[in-house]
């Protein structure tokens, strides 16, 4: 090219050393060229060199032509050179996308060695026929490459390296979406490659979605930004449900062609990166793959509880497993899981297992419910407010309502129940048998019968009707009674010891009832005809249930002595007496209480028993039996051989505490023969303040008709023992008879295990009409008579009709007019007992029978 008059002079080649080095660390970081603020002007002047034997060439830009939109390059040796009141003649695209790289990057660097390299590489890769060399190119080439200096020479080979990494043709990399069926995830990997695969930095793209989801960089759905050397991620968040799609657009690309201008022949052709044609794209799409999103989820819970066995006033706790449902997944909004609070409603308790089903059954009894809330998939366990009131069956079924969520409402799809009456999610509170019985007579001679009387209660109603369901086995039928013996002494302790023999067994139902056993001819109770101890053979009865899944397992205390008979050995053996005693367990304050004796051994005339009462005391302290704490000493009761020997009735005291028993054995000449020891468990009542049992008779219907269900309500008052049961027996008589309370129709137990309050019975539904009558009679756990209702108490008596086909409501009472009388409530408050029972025995009926159970064996025996 020939230099025009206009330019400056050329500068040496060996002063440009420090700008090369400058410069070509700048322009290595250089991403994006950026033009000045005239488009056709020169950003640098490059530099002049002298090919052998011809005149000076420059290395640098060309201010554009007519036509250009920018600066170009000579490509013609020692050609005079074109500009901007040029018109070319002809326009030719040349495909180079290394050349069109480097010019994109640094055509508008403002330095004239990079400006030098880019006419040096321009005249080396498009060189065309001109003056130098005669018009032939290639010796041209040679004849600049050999005149320009290597710092030229070395930054041009230096971008044409660095521009064949990042040249095109380009290719748009969309990525992909993460979190697909969630309502967060990313798309990654968005990327914009060159045709050697390496990542192109600074391009700008713009990434567009479809759908319900909107990119959290910019809260719309649409995001610009700019390529970098690592794949960009984008965060989305669904606003909804459904599927999104997305592309990125890769916007402004390099050059893949050159533009040549073509000059008439006496001036100078130019390549440049502008005039840039439509046949060379500006832009690349690349189509995203579409994914589901979610902006709520089906939440999930199951249950199980903790303990599958508990006891009255057990907490019944259940774990609560929370999760999404199948294909859902957790939403979460700003990282943090949405909270979705439940309602866990224990239902029972239930006599019986029921099939599990899908809703519980219309009037189910509920125990209480819960509230506990889930912050995500996880297991919440439920606090134990709910407690188990008696025994019977608990379920747990959890319950999940859209409208419970609140400000999360949206995020819940839809509402979830659990099953009712899943295994898993039940707890039994075993039924605990209560068992009360006394052989007929403690002594019993060689070769004679024993016989015992055995009362049991604490079984289901329908006990023995079950046949299960399940994992939860059929109801056994039986219990087992035993004669344990021939023993050598009595008893000493509750536990039946390993071993021991066994004179007679057999069965009874397993229903509550009284049993006499023994009474049977073809299975009598033969005491052997001779002693197989000395001192003469003791045998105790004893009652067991194996347990089954409804009942509790149950065996009767080894050593209860009303459960012994004696029979003597050879009469000229001596044992030493000695009496072994069992005191009431529990009294009322201001109430009456007892002690009973059992005496063995060989007696003489003139032995008798003296019993004595120590307290109140208190329960945390040291038992003391002495004169500080006499309460009561009985007379002396005349003691005529082995057996049971009564305290009689003794006052308890007026206020809470323990109450102490010592029974003293002594000679008719006042030696002490045997003595009880102060403070013995066995030898402790315990007195509670007064006890007061109201009782009220209900039907479902005011004019109940034959096949109507009638219950009772127990309102209890004062202080109630630990273990106390109220048993209520129904009764009925037929239309004209008088009610008669012998023979129950229905028989059910009321553990009063919460203390103080209201409970109810379970339901009997009517068979037929008549009077129906209610009776109910509260015990300590010692059997000890607590309160007694009487048989046809008006508030505990109904009148059932026959059933009609059709019946027309009753009116109601006008305006002012009496109604019904209501309610009346009984009972036995056993701070008034005893003038209560002066009253009534004057009147010929007896209100209240307060006799311990010992007591009534006794009776029998006596």
């Amino acid at each position: 090219m020939q230099a025009r008059p206009s330019w400056h002079a050329p500068r040496r080649p060996s002063a440009l050393l420090g700008a090369v080095l400058a410069v070509t660390a700048l322009a290595a970081a250089a991403t994006v060229a950026v033009p000045p603020a005239a488009s056709a002007a020169v950003p640098a002047h490059g530099i002049v060199i002298h090919p052998d034997g011809h005149g000076p060439v420059r290395l640098g830009p060309l201010e554009g032509t007519a036509v250009s939109d920018e600066h170009g390059y000579c490509l013609q040796g020692r050609v005079l050179a074109s500009g901007p009141a040029d018109v070319p003649v002809g326009t030719d695209h040349v495909d180079d996308p290394v050349l069109a790289a480097l010019l994109a990057r640094h055509r508008f660097d403002a330095d004239d060695l990079t400006q030098a390299a880019i006419g040096y590489a321009a005249h080396q890769r498009h060189e065309r026929p001109g003056v130098l060399a005669g018009g032939d190119a290639v010796a041209a080439r040679a004849l600049i490459a050999a005149a320009t200096p290597q710092q030229v020479k070395d930054r041009a080979d230096a971008l044409l390296a660095e521009a064949a990494a990042s040249a095109g043709p380009f290719a748009g990399d969309a990525g992909a979406a993460t979190g697909g069926g969630r309502r967060t995830g990313s798309i990654t990997g968005i990327a914009l490659r060159s045709a050697s695969g390496q990542p192109v930095v600074g391009a700008p793209f713009t990434v567009t979605l479809s759908g319900p989801a909107v990119l959290d960089a910019s809260g719309t759905r649409t995001y610009e930004g700019t390529t970098t050397a690592d794949p960009v991620t984008l965060a989305w968040t669904a606003t909804g449900t459904g599927d999104v799609g997305y592309r990125v657009e890769f916007a402004d690309l390099w050059r893949t062609t050159i533009t040549v201008l073509d000059l008439a022949g006496d001036r100078q052709d130019q390549l440049t990166y502008g005039n840039r044609p439509g046949s060379d794209p500006r832009q690349v799409v690349a189509p995203g793959p579409s994914f589901p999103v979610v902006d709520d989820f089906r939440p999930r819970a199951t249950t199980t509880v903790q303990d599958a066995l508990v006891a009255d006033g057990d907490a019944l706790v259940d774990r609560v497993a929370f999760s999404a449902a199948p294909g859902d997944w957790w939403v979460e909004v700003d990282g943090d899981p949405v909270d979705v609070p439940a309602e866990v409603t224990w239902y029972g308790p239930f006599d019986a297992p029921l099939p599990q089903s899908a809703e519980p059954p219309a009037g189910a009894p509920v125990a209480g419910t819960v509230r506990v809330v889930a912050d995500g998939p996880g297991t919440v366990t439920t606090p134990g407010s709910v407690r188990a009131t008696r025994a019977g069956f608990y379920t747990a079924v959890v319950t999940i309502r859209k409208a419970d969520a609140g400000q999360f409402a949206k995020h819940v799809r839809e509402d979830f129940r659990a099953p009712f009456f899943e295994a898993a999610e039940t707890a039994v509170n075993l039924f605990d048998l209560r068992h009360e019985s006394q052989t007929r007579e403690f002594n019993v001679a060689p070769g004679g019968r024993a016989f015992d009387r055995i009362t049991v209660s604490g079984y289901p109603a329908d006990h023995g009707a079950f046949g299960g369901l399940g994992p939860w086995g059929a109801d056994l039928g039986e219990a087992t009674v035993t004669v344990y013996g021939p023993l050598p002494a009595l008893p000493d302790g509750p536990e039946v010891p390993v071993g021991a023999p066994v004179h007679w067994q057999g069965t009874v139902a397993a229903v509550d009832g009284r049993y006499d056993v023994g009474y049977d001819p073809a299975r009598p109770i033969v005491a052997p005809t001779t002693a197989t101890h000395p001192g003469g053979d003791y045998f105790v009865f004893v009652y067991a249930f194996a347990g089954d899944s409804r009942v509790a397992p149950f065996v009767s205390a080894f050593d209860d002595l009303r459960e012994v008979f004696y029979v003597p050995g050879d009469p000229e053996v001596v044992v030493p007496p000695q009496a072994v005693t069992r005191a009431q367990d529990s009294a009322v304050a201001g109430g009456m209480m007892r002690d009973t004796a059992l005496v063995t051994g060989t007696t003489a005339p003139g032995d008798h028993l003296v019993f004595e009462a120590y307290g109140p005391q208190d329960p945390g302290a040291a038992p003391v039996c002495d004169a500080s704490t006499l309460l009561w000493t009985s007379e002396a009761v005349e003691v005529r051989g082995a057996g049971y020997y009564d305290s009689g009735e003794a006052p308890a005291p007026a206020r809470p505490g323990l109450v102490h028993w010592v029974e003293t054995l002594v000679r008719a000449d006042g030696t002490r023969l045997d003595r009880g020891e102060c403070g013995a468990p066995a030898e402790t009542t315990t007195v509670t303040e007064d006890l007061t049992v109201r009782t009220t008779a209900r039907a479902e219907d005011e004019a109940p008709a034959a096949g109507t269900e009638v219950w009772d309500v127990l309102t209890v008052t004062g202080t109630v023992p630990d273990g106390a049961l109220t048993t209520v027996d129904l009764f009925h008589a037929r239309p004209g008879d008088d009610l008669v309370c012998r023979d129950p129709v229905w028989t059910t137990t009321v553990p009063l295990s919460d203390g103080a309050g209201e409970y109810r019975t379970g339901r009997y539904r009517t068979t037929g009409p008549g009077t129906y009558g209610f009776v109910e009679r509260t015990t300590a756990p010692d059997g000890t008579e607590l309160s007694a209702g009487r048989c046809g108490e008006e508030s505990e008596t109904l009148t059932v009709t026959a059933p009609t086909p059709t019946s027309t409501p009753a009116a109601p009472p006008a305006p002012g007019a009496a109604g019904p009388p209501p309610l009346a409530v009984t009972g036995a408050d056993l701070a008034t007992s005893g003038v209560a029972a002066l009253l009534l025995v004057a009147g010929g009926v007896l209100a209240l029978v307060h006799r311990s159970r010992v007591r009534r064996a006794v009776d029998a025996a006596t």
